[in-house]
C-alpha cells in the first residue's frame, strides 16, 4: 500500500463518525443509516485514486455518499418508507434525569424528522457539522441562497412545532 492510499484511508477512518451521523440525517433511520454508511465506504475504498488530494475530503465523501442515498432511493421499486429508528428501552434502575433527556431526545429528533429531506439536510451540514453556507452549497450542490432560504425555512418549522 502506497503513501497516498494510507493518507487516504486515515482521512476515511477519522471522517468516519461525521459520516455516520450524515447518513442517519439522510435516512432517517440508524439501520438505513449504517447500511449507507457501509456502501459509501465501500464506494470510496473502490475509488480512492478518483479523490484529488488537497481538495476537501469530506465534501468529496459527503457528495459520495448523497449520490449513492439518492441511487438507493430511486431504485427502490415500491418506494417503500424506512421504519423510525425505536429508542432503546429505559431501564428500571435509570434516574428521572435519563428519561427526561430520552424524552426531550426523542421530541427533537420527532421534530427534525418531520422535516423535508431538502430542510433537513441544510440544518444538519450547517448546524450540526459546522459547514459555512457555500460549503453546504457545494456539498449539496445547489446556490449558497438556496442554503440560506431552506435553514431559514427549517428553523421556523422547528420554531412552529413548538
Amino acid at each position: 500500500m502506497n503513501t497516498q492510499q494510507q493518507v487516504f484511508r486515515q482521512a476515511l477512518i477519522d471522517m468516519l463518525p461525521a459520516l455516520r451521523r450524515y447518513c442517519r440525517a439522510l435516512t432517517n433511520d440508524s439501520h438505513n443509516a449504517d447500511d449507507l454508511l457501509q456502501a459509501s465506504v465501500e464506494k470510496a475504498l473502490a475509488r480512492w485514486q478518483q479523490y484529488q488530494p488537497g481538495t476537501h475530503f469530506e465534501r468529496w465523501m459527503y457528495r459520495l455518499c448523497r449520490n449513492h442515498w439518492i441511487d438507493t432511493i430511486r431504485t427502490q421499486a415500491d418506494n417503500e418508507e424506512f421504519e423510525e429508528e425505536t429508542m432503546s428501552q429505559i431501564n428500571a434502575s435509570d434516574t428521572e434525569q435519563q428519561v427526561i433527556s430520552q424524552m426531550a431526545l426523542q421530541q427533537v429528533q420527532a421534530k427534525i424528522s418531520s422535516l423535508s429531506e431538502g430542510l433537513r439536510m441544510v440544518l444538519y451540514l450547517v448546524a450540526v457539522e459546522g459547514c459555512s453556507y457555500q460549503e453546504a452549497a457545494d456539498i449539496l450542490e445547489i446556490p449558497t441562497g438556496t442554503v440560506m432560504s431552506r435553514l431559514a425555512r427549517a428553523r421556523a418549522q422547528l420554531i412552529a412545532a413548538d
